[in-house]
Parts: structure tokens; sequence; C-alpha cells
């Protein structure tokens, strides 16, 4: 599902426009956003919990030039999904 087809369902269970949707949408995920930048973790209850995580630096290899290099520490967005988004798996 992406972006467009998620107002679409929203919109449609709701009863709200999708213009209406569609701009809360971005004011969540730009609230998302701008707590992840200030490394505030987001928790969704019953949803999952998003964080920022550092990645430490490490050795690498670039396959095209057969050498090692270093890569370089980065944060990352790690996220933990919730109960509620638990896959049940069949037994066989």
């Amino acid at each position: 599902m992406n972006k467009k087809e998620l107002i679409q369902e929203v919109a449609i269970r709701s009863g709200m426009s999708q213009a209406d949707v569609e701009r809360v949408l971005n004011h969540i995920t730009d609230t998302v956003r701008d707590s992840l930048h200030n490394e505030e973790p987001v928790a969704l209850m019953g949803f999952g919990t998003f964080r920022v995580q550092e990645r430490a630096a490490r050795a690498g290899y670039n396959p095209s030039a057969g050498q090692k290099m270093e890569i370089p520490a980065k944060k990352i967005v790690k996220f933990k999904p919730g109960k509620a988004l638990e896959i049940k798996q069949e037994k066989r």
C-alpha cells in the first residue's frame, strides 16, 4: 500500500474527504519526523515504537573496487512493532 492508497482507504473508513485525510497524514508524518530528528522516540500504543539508534563505524568491502573501506557511523531509525502488528503463523 502506498500513500495514495492509504489516504483513499482512511477516507473511506472515516467518512472524511481525501484532502482532509492527506493533510492529517502529512501533519502526522511531519511530527514523527521532527521528533526523531530531536532523537525523541515516538510510541503509538498497539502499533509500535520508532526510535533513533547510533550505528557504529565499521569496516566494509567494496566489491567493484576490490578494496576494504571504512563505513562511517550514522544514526538510523528503528521500528519495534507492537502486539497488534504480530503476524500469526499457521500451524503446519
